[in-house]
């Protein structure tokens, strides 16, 4: 042991000293030591974890002898007398605060320069001395403030704390909040609270009893809390709780909302808060109306909630009305404030107040409510229950109109127009029809009568929603108040306050074709009344997709000499745009043209400037937008940057789970894409020409005008000129006009090099600048720039190219120079960094990576030590409370994050696929960052965010070798290792893995090479999986982490290389993500519930088009899995909490993940769909799930499906699911016919059920020989058994005698035939039907028997040796139909078996049936029927086999004429197949568009096959009977020869039949047609 560390050891035993006076000597001295370099550099040395184990001093252990000094001091305290001097309670308040002060100097002296003493340690200590009434008396302030400061305002402290700790900090705070004695400041108290709240929502997934039960008792009668900084902690703290346990606990923060609402509505209201509780307050109101009703949702059945409707409803009136109150106020206030300030009230209020609005206006005027004003005495009794007033108030649109009167004042009237605005934006559905005409004619009004004020923004923004939400509704008096708005907002554009709102207005009348666009409106922008904005550009842009353009402009607008022509209107536009028709006084040739100076919608000036070229520029412009929707076009391709809000997350899983939305299965991937649309257009050679001339008259100025450092002219111009340049070139290339080769060899292309020459030159500049800041943010805004023109994330042709091109534009120079930059700011960072290493730090093990300390430290190993986060933020710099995580921009300055812009542009070069022509090599540029990746220091802020950059973009287009994957995943698992214990970065490194998944997905490498690449990858998926296993996991890690496996088996869908390793057990990846249907939280559940398609379907063929279905093998072991997890989610852990609403919460949940995943599989698997169903109706019974909530699910599928409606979808597969449900019998005696979900069929009663479904009923009770449940059914309808086993006759004959004819001699088929002799003899028997009646039915039912047989044809039932001709036309994937099925085989030996029973001369049964020629119109017109009823594809192509099985034993027999029939047969057959060709697009199951090629291809060819053989067959018996149809059968199939490539060869060969074997005068007519198919 050094000299130092001796000495302080002897200064700590001196701490024990039995003597006061030597305990306070040693106390000095011990501050003394503990501060001297030496003693700290040892300390430092003796703590690190590379000397764990050894015996001498370490921080850790002085803190010990530490405590131990103030556990003697404080027992020497507290033992003394009680009854003492003020002087001596001074000097032992003094000496107190001497010892509290000792250990904040020590623990601030060990943690200088990170965290050095153990967190277990300091929080065992701290909760000791706070769980101790006297201690906390003592030590408890300044205790908290240490906590504070010193341990929850560190990272790695923050992630270092178990539950169990963040449990024990929760309930002594919580108990020092409610305590009586208050031996704490309740500010400070309630500040810890927020922060530990904080944490414990962002750490763990735990203790939400404990904070339910604690702000239900904090906030109920916040009223009488005389501190307001206290309730804006908890506040704050209660939104921040309800944020995070609002996704699970849905029922609890509802009934918690309406216990406190009417106590926080009275701190509004009467305690006068700070501005900053007023935002806290208005939160928890908006969070309570988002929590209560979803996206609007005003009922139960539209998947609102409440405890207590009716005391939630008087609580809205209660807010609404005090909410207007606050807006007078506001008013009020500001007619008396001199000077400018804004009118409008803050957008949250008004938020809050259209949200309110909507939910109480009522399409009745008069309502009759509680008076439950807090602003009235009785505010809380009426609330609580006590009796109240009644009164009659009004709450319509009528409260609207009434504040929207002209002769109000702006500060009376523009908060009503913020409401109304944000009211019908937010709900377009809202408005009434009948309010429509007075509210747009109060707008008009208002607009048209001001002169000056305020008010024209708000009345012209109000006046866009109500546009936007009344497009296309045409009334005399709305058009007639429309063409007067019109004028006013074609004025309005000349109004620089009011030209934004204008034009806004316009785009949306336009639009919504509200007006007939007139010759003053194309005058906006033929002149210089409006200069190119981004409305302008929007609202021209929305004009050329909806408007013809005229030819030519009004001349008294413009400054045409006499005698000239009026120039053209395209062209006129385009010198708008670039702005090279105005005068010399109005352009300022000394600046840059307006587009370039302001950021605009990524190539929307582009697109509308090539369209203005082409001949058609209304169809130009909308192929290359992809709408006819600009603002939805705008939205897709440069989306907000802004991140989506948490608690619109929150609603839509709400309406997820409550079955208030669409299905989108499969119909969000079923759109068509720009990517397959191929562009021809015709462009005018002469406005291109012009086009190109303006283009570069613009380029010239621009360089010419440039100056670097002027700020009139910003470098960010060349990068907006240089993308508006590829951006017109790839909408040429993309509408046809040029090919890409022709476009880099265009002037154009050229120019756009000189401009990026250009930045390269600034660029250079740069280096010498770095320390300035306004350089750094140029920089930046220069990187986002780039990357928005180099991005490939919209898919797109015109995207594609321009990317490409603008890259091809770019000087090597610019990219090294760009390194160049990269490397001095990171050195400098480093520096810095160093700097203060050098000052605070000397030997920093804790930034030592797993590799440095040793390769034998598995991954995610429990090591405290190993966790990182040593930096300490300034808690001032953000709201939040507690620790700030490293992901945060606070811990980046300007030169960081210009840093991170320029990685992040050169990730974008890098990860291109080497074209010719460019400048520069993109391997070159992924070399230089993968050097950057392995120097990367993971301890620090400013590396981890760049390595999560390249982790996320550097992954794209598959650009990456096997040797460069495996360099960039080589870091991640030290990264997860070091901060696996830090929640919020294992999500943000989770979700960066996403693009490297999907990349293994497309990867053109072979397997062996991308092995290791794989296994790295899948190493860290597995430590994820195993610590979400153990709970070291939150939902958030556990969500991301189930968004990786999904995507991971989307890359692999078969699971080939997919395998998880999770200690030493080899999973596959389709096993693990079904097993997270049974977490314990509802997002992760509801998550992996929605992504269960990936089980069933392999998406890596989506991008042409189409989605494959996996095996037939794979999809019901999936399905298996799936229901079994589903099922295991159904039975929680016993819960030791018995909160009645905490379980409902969470079996409500459960419930919604079951009937959720039974809906995806529904939807996605046709092979499984009749399981599926069953299992919702098993669960029904099985899990007590509500029948409301069932038949919700239902009523989705069934739409997504195709079907009308629920009992639709039931009632098709009703025979599968009876036979299923009885079958239940043998092992559980509940599963009788009566149990049976029947009201899922819309029956109230068993006797309707019995009623509507006894022929499916009753044949499968007779197989079952159940004929007690027969005679049950027939008492139950007032009917004699017998009588119902005779109206079902021929289905009970298909149960029974196809079973005769089965092949083979396995012990199922002799158990099936045993059964089928059984049955058939008891109905022999003269008890029951009797032999006799038996044939008499056969003998007048055989049509019917015909029909019913051919229904159960299933080809995949047929053993090998029995399969025919159908089998070709049979797929893996076919659903087995109801039971009983059979195949073809089965059916014709039965139908012959029929014919030998009843025929005397042993007939055929065509020939039986040919006597009535009837029969045989009634089966073919049964089966055609049945073919147009179903919306099913598969079940379509089942029922054409079926016609193709009957047909061809009818053409067996048609040289025997059929009875006569044979020439109807004939017609009939040819003119139904063609029917069924040329309709198959009608029917198309739009549900499963990725499996409608493979089925309606097969549909195509049995159709193709069928007509063959019956022109073959009339060629051979009546060769003259295909002449008056041959017209019709040629034109049809002539048509199909290029729709349908599949069948071409299949069409031809029949054409050329029919034109071989026909006489020579049918040739000619055949020959004619074939030529020319339009006149056939």
């Amino acid at each position: 042991m050094s000299l130092a560390l001796h000495d302080l050891l002897v200064c700590c035993r001196g701490l024990e000293n039995d003597k006061v006076t030597e305990r306070k000597r040693e106390a000095e001295r011990f501050r003394q030591l503990i501060r001297t370099p030496e003693v700290v550099q040892e300390l430092d040395r003796t703590s690190a974890p590379k000397t764990k184990g050894s015996k001498q001093l370490t921080w850790d252990a002085v803190f010990r002898f530490l405590q131990r000094y103030v556990q003697r001091e404080t027992e020497g305290m507290k033992s003394s007398k009680s009854n003492v001097t003020a002087t001596t309670l001074a000097l032992r308040q003094k000496k107190m605060a001497e010892i509290s002060s000792l250990i904040r100097f020590f623990i601030r002296c060990a943690n200088k320069r990170g965290p050095r003493l153990k967190c277990g340690e300091l929080l065992r200590h701290v909760i000791d001395t706070l769980e101790n009434s006297y201690t906390c008396a003592a030590y408890g302030k300044d205790y908290s403030s240490l906590l504070l400061k010193e341990v929850l305002s560190v990272r790695k402290y923050w992630c270092d704390i178990t539950p169990q700790q963040w449990l024990g900090l929760l309930d002594v705070y919580c108990g020092l909040f409610h305590s009586s004695s208050k031996p704490i400041n309740r500010v400070l108290v309630s500040r810890v609270i927020h922060t530990v709240v904080r944490g414990c929502c962002v750490q763990t997934d735990g203790f939400t009893s404990t904070l339910f039960s604690f702000f239900s008792k904090a906030l109920l009668n916040s009223r009488q809390e005389k501190h307001l900084p206290v309730l804006e902690h908890l506040v704050s703290a209660l939104n921040t709780f309800l944020r995070a346990v609002a996704k699970n606990c849905r029922t609890r923060a509802c009934r918690l909302g309406e216990e406190l609402l009417p106590s926080i509505l009275r701190v509004w209201t009467d305690m006068r808060p700070s501005n900053a509780l007023k935002e806290e307050i208005v939160q928890f109101f908006t969070l309570q109306i988002g929590i209560h009703h979803p996206e609007g949702a005003k009922t139960q059945e539209t998947g609102a909630h409440a405890e207590d409707w009716s005391r939630w409803r008087s609580l809205l009136y209660s807010l609404h009305e005090e909410l207007v109150g606050e807006i007078g106020q506001i008013g009020s206030r500001g007619k008396y404030v001199t000077g400018t300030r804004h009118i409008g009230v803050k957008e949250n209020i008004i938020k809050l107040t259209a949200d309110i609005c909507h939910q109480l206006f009522s399409m009745d005027r008069d309502l009759q409510i509680t008076e439950a004003s807090p602003r009235s005495s009785q505010t809380v009794s009426s609330i609580c229950g006590t009796p109240s007033k009644r009164r009659r108030i009004e709450l319509s649109w009528d409260v609207l109109f009434g504040h929207l009167q002209h002769q109000r004042s702006d500060f009376d009237i523009i908060p009503w127009l913020q409401i109304t605005a944000t009211l019908v934006s937010t709900y377009p559905s809202v408005v009434p029809s009948r309010e429509t005409v007075p509210l747009l004619s109060a707008l008009y009004q208002l607009l048209a009568e001001q002169r000056r004020g305020e008010r024209g923004p708000y009345v012209l923004r109000c006046l866009r929603e109500v546009a936007r939400c009344q497009a296309r509704i045409h009334k005399p008096e709305l058009d007639r108040l429309w063409s007067r708005v019109w004028p006013l907002a074609l004025r309005g554009v000349s109004s620089p306050q009011l030209e934004v709102l204008s034009l806004d207005l316009l785009v949306c009348i336009v639009k919504g074709g509200l007006v007939n666009v007139d010759r003053e409106f194309w005058k906006l922008f033929s002149g210089a009344v409006c200069k190119p904005s981004q409305s302008a550009v929007i609202c021209l842009a929305q004009a050329l997709l909806k408007c013809p353009v005229p030819k030519s402009a009004s001349r008294d607008h413009l400054s045409v000499p006499e005698g000239s022509s009026s120039p053209n209107l395209k062209e006129t536009l385009i010198g708008w745009l670039l702005m090279t028709d105005q005068s010399d006084e109005v352009e300022d040739c000394s600046r840059p043209h307006p587009i370039i100076c302001s950021d605009f919608p990524h190539n929307i000036i582009a697109n509308i400037l090539l369209s203005l070229t082409l001949k058609d520029t209304r169809a130009g412009l909308n192929f290359l937008l992809g709408s006819e929707d600009v603002e939805s076009a705008i939205f897709q391709e440069w989306p907000s940057a802004n991140a989506k809000d948490d608690l619109e997350e929150i609603e839509r899983l709400y309406l997820q789970f409550t079955f208030n939305t669409q299905s989108q299965v499969g119909g969000a991937y079923n759109t068509l894409k720009r990517t397959s649309a191929e562009g021809h257009f015709t462009a005018i050679s002469a406005l291109w020409k012009k086009l190109e001339q303006s283009l570069l008259l613009m380029i010239d100025n621009t360089l010419n005008c440039y100056v670097p450092d002027n700020p009139s002219t910003p470098p960010e111009c060349l990068v907006r000129c240089a993308g508006l340049l590829t951006g017109v070139l790839a909408c040429s290339v993309a509408s046809g006009c040029m090919t890409e080769e022709e476009a880099t060899r265009s002037q154009l292309f050229t120019k756009a090099k000189t401009l990026a020459q250009e930045l390269s030159g600034f660029v250079s500049s740069v280096k010498v600048k770095m320390s300035e800041e306004s350089t750094m943010t140029t920089l930046r805004s220069i990187m986002r720039l780039c990357i928005l023109s180099t991005s490939r994330t919209n898919q797109d042709k015109v995207c594609t190219v321009s990317s490409r091109l603008f890259l091809m534009t770019l000087p090597a120079s610019l990219v090294s120079e760009l390194a160049e930059i990269y490397k001095l700011l990171l050195g400098s960072a480093t520096r810095k960094v160093s700097v203060v290493d050098e000052e605070e730090s000397t030997d920093d093990d804790w930034e030592m990576s797993r590799t440095q300390h040793g390769d034998d430290i598995p991954l995610f190993e429990e090591d405290e030590e190993s966790h990182l986060g040593t930096q300490r933020p300034n808690n001032e710099a953000s709201s939040a409370p507690g620790a700030k995580s490293l992901l945060t921009d606070q811990h980046l300055a300007q030169q960081d994050l210009a840093l991170l812009g320029i990685l992040e542009f050169l990730c974008e070069c890098g990860s291109m696929q080497p074209v010719s022509g460019q400048l520069f090599k993109p391997q070159e540029v992924r070399r230089r960052l993968l050097l950057l990746v392995e120097q990367i220091d993971p301890g620090k802020a400013l590396h981890l965010n760049m390595y999560l950059v390249v982790l996320e973009r550097l992954p794209a287009d598959d650009c990456l070798t096997p040797e460069e994957f495996d360099a960039l995943l080589r870091p991640l698992a030290d990264l997860c290792s070091l901060y696996r214990q830090d929640q919020e970065v294992c999500v943000a490194l989770l979700l960066a893995l996403l693009p490297s998944i999907r990349s293994l997905g497309r990867t053109h490498h072979v397997q062996v090479e991308m092995k290791h690449v794989q296994g790295s990858l899948l190493q860290v998926l597995a430590g994820f999986c195993y610590l979400s296993q153990t709970g070291k996991c939150t939902s958030a890690a556990r969500a991301a982490l189930a968004r990786c496996l999904v995507e991971l088996l989307e890359a692999d869908p078969w699971c080939r290389w997919a395998i998880l390793s999770i200690r030493e057990e080899e999973r596959p990846v389709s096993l693990l993500l079904p097993s997270l249907l049974a977490d314990a939280h509802h997002q992760v559940r509801m998550l992996v519930a929605m992504s269960l398609e990936r089980l069933f379907l392999d998406r890596r063929s989506e991008q042409a088009g189409q989605r494959k279905m996996l095996s037939l093998k794979h999809q019901q072991a999936a399905f298996e899995n799936v229901y079994l997890k589903a099922q295991e989610g159904m039975r929680p852990a016993k819960s030791k909490s018995s909160d009645v609403a905490q379980d409902s919460d969470d079996m409500f949940n459960r419930k919604s993940t079951l009937l959720k995943s039974l809906s995806v599989v529904l939807c996605c698997s046709p092979v499984c769909e009749k399981q599926s169903l069953f299992a919702v109706l098993q669960s029904y019974k099985e899990n007590n799930i509500e029948e409301h909530l069932i038949k919700k699910m239902l009523c989705s599928v069934s739409a997504a499906l195709g079907y009308k409606e629920v009992k639709t979808l039931v009632r098709s597969h009703l025979y599968y699911l009876v036979a299923e449900w009885l079958s239940q019998r043998q092992s559980d005696e509940r599963y009788t016919l009566e149990s049976f979900p029947f009201t899922l069929l819309d029956h109230s009663t068993l006797q309707e059920f019995y009623h509507s479904s006894y022929q499916v009923l009753v044949p499968h009770l007779v197989f079952l020989d159940d004929f007690e449940q027969v005679k049950s059914i027939g008492r139950c309808l007032d009917r004699d058994w017998m009588e119902l086993l005779a109206d079902c006759f021929p289905k009970i004959m298909v149960n029974i005698l196809p079973h005769f004819a089965l092949s083979g001699q396995g012990p199922q088929v002799a158990q099936q035939k045993e059964k089928a002799h059984r049955v058939y003899h008891l109905l022999k028997d003269t008890k029951c039907l009797g032999k006799q009646r038996i044939d008499s039915l056969i003998h007048s039912n055989l049509p019917d028997i015909v029909v019913e047989l051919l229904m159960t044809l299933y080809e995949g039932s047929a053993a090998e040796e029995d399969r025919g001709d159908l089998t070709r036309f049979t797929g893996e994937l076919d659903p087995v139909p109801n039971p009983p099925y059979f195949s073809s085989h089965v059916i014709k030996a039965t139908l012959e078996y029929l014919s030998k029973c009843h025929s005397a001369n042993h007939k055929s049964l065509v020939a039986i049936l040919s006597k009535s020629p009837m029969s045989i119109q009634k089966i073919l017109l049964a089966v055609c029927e049945k073919a147009a009823g179903t919306t099913n594809a598969y079940e379509r192509h089942r029922i054409l086999l079926m016609y193709h099985l009957f047909v061809h034993l009818l053409l067996r027999e048609v040289k025997d004429g059929l009875g006569g029939a044979w020439a109807f047969v004939l017609r009939d057959v040819i003119y139904t197949l063609i029917h069924f060709i040329n309709s198959r697009l009608v029917h198309a199951d739009a549900r499963r568009s990725f499996q409608l090629d493979e089925v309606s291809n097969r549909s195509l060819s049995l159709c193709c096959d069928l007509l063959t053989s019956v022109c073959q067959a009339a060629l051979q018996f009546c060769d003259d009977a295909l002449d008056c149809h041959l017209q019709v059968i040629v034109g049809t199939l002539t048509a199909q020869v290029t729709s349908q490539p599949a069948i071409s060869q299949q069409v031809l060969s029949l054409l050329h039949l029919l034109v071989s074997c026909l006489p020579q005068g049918a040739q000619s007519a055949a020959s004619s047609c074939l030529m020319s198919p339009s006149r056939c």
